[in-house]
């Protein structure tokens, strides 16, 4: 796993309120592996084909901080607090690549491989 994949990981565990485990991470290979992988640990079915939302979700380090979401030992966030759908996983997930990698939202695929189409190590 490069440096580049560890980054992701660690920000999306962050913002889940989720660990992943490095077998986990190492069987994932395209974006739509991440997702299921993710809906799976926050307990919500995912979506066939996701569609990215116009406007993706943003979260500030304060608001990470108000959820709960940006200790060293993740903590499952109040569902009062944060819910998430399957649309908003899509949503979040695809935040981080595009605030992790520079890459256009566009470019953030179901089926890209995190390799090869994204330029992910």
């Amino acid at each position: 796993m490069g440096l580049d994949t560890v980054e992701i990981v660690l920000r999306t565990e962050e913002l889940f309120a989720i660990t992943i485990e490095d077998d986990e991470a190492g069987a994932v290979r395209t974006v739509g592996d991440f997702y299921h992988l993710i809906c799976r640990k926050v307990g919500v079915m995912p979506l066939q084909s996701p569609v990215t939302s116009a406007e993706l979700p943003t979260i500030t380090h304060k608001e990470a901080k108000f959820l709960f979401l940006s200790t060293h030992t993740p903590l499952p966030a109040p569902v009062e607090v944060l819910h998430w759908s399957p649309q908003s996983v899509w949503d979040v997930l695809v935040a981080v690549f595009v605030d992790q990698q520079g890459l256009k939202r566009e470019e953030i695929l179901y089926s890209a491989s995190i390799a090869q189409d994204l330029g992910v190590d």
